[in-house]
């Protein structure tokens, strides 16, 4: 038995080796990579290297603050003006304490038009109203929320450019949809 652990530790030691691959960079904002044109887009991601990562920049500009250099997991945050027409890349580069270098294009989608919400059957029962419908987005369908008064619920549903949803809710009830460039539309129920 206590051959073992001194086996395993064997070869794990026979494992490590020098740090020969780039940084792993990875995006969290924006979902989807759609933007509203000519919005301040804000960019969240990461970057992660064994040796440490020693520059992350966007657009040619760096955004990795001097506290966070060296460190193995790092993130970033930065504002991003989307121009108003036009095609748009994000174009990111992460460099590690060794050298080595790893370059991320992403494409962003320049969205303007707000989702549509189509209401296919609306049946009452007493006070309230089931309604059939589905919000359609030429990217992608966020969130749909309903909201009563002054209260909005979110409806679990899948984050797809079509999405369709089922209410029960009482009488002046608003549906909001919201795509993912943060787009919004309305439709007042009944």
């Amino acid at each position: 038995m206590r051959g073992h652990p001194l086996l395993l530790l064997l070869f794990l030691a026979g494992c490590a080796r020098p740090d020969g691959a780039p940084p792993e960079l990875g995006l969290v904002e924006p979902l989807g990579g759609a933007v509203a044109p000519g919005k301040a887009l804000v960019v969240e991601g990461y970057a992660f290297d064994p040796s440490g990562v020693a520059s992350v920049r966007a657009q040619g500009a760096e955004v990795l603050g001097e506290a966070e250099k060296g460190k193995r997991l790092v993130r970033f945050r930065f504002r991003l003006q989307a121009p108003t027409s036009g095609e748009v890349e994000l174009r990111m580069e992460a460099v590690d304490a060794l050298g080595h270098r790893v370059e991320r294009r992403v494409p962003l989608v320049l969205d303007a038009a707000p989702p549509r919400i189509v209401v296919e059957r609306v049946e009452r029962e007493g006070s309230l109203y089931r309604v059939y419908g589905r919000v359609e987005d030429n990217v992608r369908v966020d969130r749909v929320v309903v909201q009563v008064g002054g209260r909005y619920t979110p409806l679990s549903l899948p984050k797809e450019a079509r999405v369709s949803f089922l209410v029960e809710v009482p009488s002046g009830v608003v549906v909001v949809a919201v795509d993912a460039a943060g787009n919004r539309s309305s439709r007042r129920i009944p």
